[in-house]
């Protein structure tokens, strides 16, 4: 009776009925829509954060740094008697400086024990990111009235060095270049979370216990492109020679990994003078449903840094 009365209305009002359909075609298709645009975002926040935190990485910790006087302007390279003069009558001069990228503060052991500490946190790892200027070039001597020939000096990236001495003579000119990458210091006894977490080995090996305190270092692989390094061959950071164990690469849509260079966290705090100290914590959360307690007792906790989480990013 039923199908009966059914088949009836649906013959009889035809006009009603495809109007009815169509409208509920409609709406199914724009829930399947926006149901696969919103998948679709996912997947893509997902891959984008993966390369900014690493697998697992819940919440991040860093550090900026409050302006002050003496930390405005560009970075100085005092370079004093040093150089190499040429029968050209000319000077060769070069220097690194490793160093925290401007803008940014470190955090202190304590301040990761404190983040390890927390209640809800699966596991932390704290990094040093570090950033290597290398300043070169060739200075031409100029004679002073006396007759003889001046050199030496300070300069900051991209002017000449000057010792104060340019109206007696000094320097007559030169060509000078500033080259810098990044360097990241690991704990090589943790890799549950963290910038390597997120990348692949695609030649040579990542850390082992055994790196600690080596002047060992694996590279991005796009950074080893472009700079035409292999396993096997030596980079230079903070003026030291580094051995190259690895190389890896970004498997998220990044191109490139967190940092052109990784190298031991003991060794990156000696050479930048920083013991104990890091300028990123990398976080883990025992359950998702625990970031946002974890984010708020470490705000509390560590007062002056800046604590986000994935959903801050995205």
């Amino acid at each position: 009776m039923f199908l009966t009365y059914l088949r009836r209305e649906l013959t009889n009002r035809k006009k009603q009925t495809v109007v009815i359909a169509v409208g509920m075609a409609l709406a199914i298709a724009l829930v399947v829509i926006v149901s696969s645009i919103a998948s679709g975002v996912q997947a893509a926040q997902a891959s984008v954060l993966q390369s900014v935190y690493g697998v697992g990485t819940d919440i991040t910790v860093t550090k900026t740094e409050t302006p002050t006087s003496s930390s405005t302007g560009r970075p100085s390279f005092d370079f004093g008697d040093q150089g190499s003069s040429s029968s050209s009558g000319s000077t060769d001069l070069s220097q690194s400086r490793l160093a925290v990228a401007r803008g940014t503060s470190t955090l202190t052991a304590a301040d990761v024990t404190a983040v390890t500490g927390t209640d809800g946190v699966k596991a932390a790892t704290g990094v040093l990111t570090l950033e290597d200027s290398t300043f070169s070039g060739q200075v031409q001597q100029r004679q002073d009235s006396g007759g003889t020939s001046t050199s030496g000096g300070t300069g900051t990236q991209g002017e000449a060095p000057s010792d104060g001495g340019e109206a007696r003579g000094g320097f007559g000119g030169g060509s000078f270049s500033v080259d810098s990458f990044s360097v990241t210091g690991l704990p090589v006894t943790r890799d549950t979370v963290g910038p390597l977490t997120s990348t692949e080995t695609t030649k040579g090996r990542t850390f082992t216990a055994a790196d600690a305190g080596k002047d060992v270092v694996v590279l991005d692989a796009a950074y080893a492109k472009s700079e035409s390094k292999t396993v096997g061959g030596t980079v230079s950071i903070g003026g030291k020679t580094f051995t190259v164990i690895g190389i890896v690469a970004s498997t998220g849509s990044a191109s490139t990994t967190g940092s052109n260079t990784y190298i031991p966290l003991d060794t990156a705090q000696t050479l930048a003078d920083l013991p104990g100290e890091v300028t990123t914590v990398y976080v883990s959360a025992d359950s998702s449903s625990d970031v946002a307690s974890i984010k708020t007792a470490l705000q509390k906790q560590l007062s002056t840094a800046t604590v986000s989480t994935e959903a801050d990013l995205a």
